[in-house]
């Protein structure tokens, strides 16, 4: 456009459009993939695999593909996916999986990511974008998708887990031969309400960066 029709026009154009929500995505991909975030969801996660009673390793690995998806509904599904896929590659990926369970690892979360959103109606893009026309809530999504979706998400973790269970077991634990990295709580703490205060803003869109906790009035001074 700058060159077919001239800088002004393309500028114009540009600026008549809507960057919301592709900010947004970018935004909270960037503070998911955070350290100190990706500490809090693995001290989850280890916590949560230790209460079932099965191999920690195969635990985690069914926890990663099931429970952080739905996170989706609360978190946003770009965070879940960032957080699941950045896990998945630090305790799984880096230590060696065989081709078969790469693929196969990345076909279900990429399905359960897309479909673990529809618990509620303010996370999914999809879903947040027709919600408020359509009155849906949380009961309704609850109802009508949300057990659905989480029935769906369990299922399709379960069979791929079931089928691997094998491999997975006999994958070694990357934390069990480094010394654990202590981070401090108030550094959790802080990145985790940037982590809240970037999925709770529904700024103009020329404003959205000035309105992202961690980069106050940005936009205006790079403006």
């Amino acid at each position: 456009m700058f060159f077919a029709v001239g800088k002004d026009e393309a500028v114009a154009y540009v600026d008549s459009r809507n960057f919301t929500e592709p900010l947004f995505v970018f935004a909270i991909m960037v503070v998911a993939a955070s350290k100190p975030i990706l500490t809090l969801a693995a001290m989850i996660v280890r916590g949560l695999a230790r209460v079932v009673p099965i191999n920690t390793q195969v635990a985690c690995y069914f926890l990663l593909l099931s429970v952080v998806p739905l996170l989706g509904s609360f978190i946003t599904e770009p965070a879940a996916m960032t957080l699941a896929a950045l896990l998945l590659a630090d305790r799984f990926y880096s230590q060696g999986l065989s081709s078969r369970l790469q693929y196969a690892t990345l076909g279900v979360l990429f399905v359960n990511i897309s479909i673990g959103g529809t618990l509620t109606p303010y996370a999914a893009p999809p879903v947040l974008m027709v919600a408020a026309k359509w009155g849906f809530d949380i009961q309704y999504m609850l109802l009508n998708f949300g057990w659905k979706a989480a029935l769906a998400v369990f299922f399709n973790a379960t069979v791929l887990t079931v089928l691997f269970a094998k491999e997975i077991a006999k994958i070694k634990n990357p934390e069990a031969d480094q010394p654990a990295e202590k981070m401090p709580y108030w550094v959790i703490a802080t990145h985790f309400a940037v982590f809240g205060g970037c999925g709770g803003v529904c700024p103009p869109p020329s404003r959205f960066y000035g309105h992202i906790p961690v980069f106050p009035g940005l936009y205006q001074r790079l403006q």
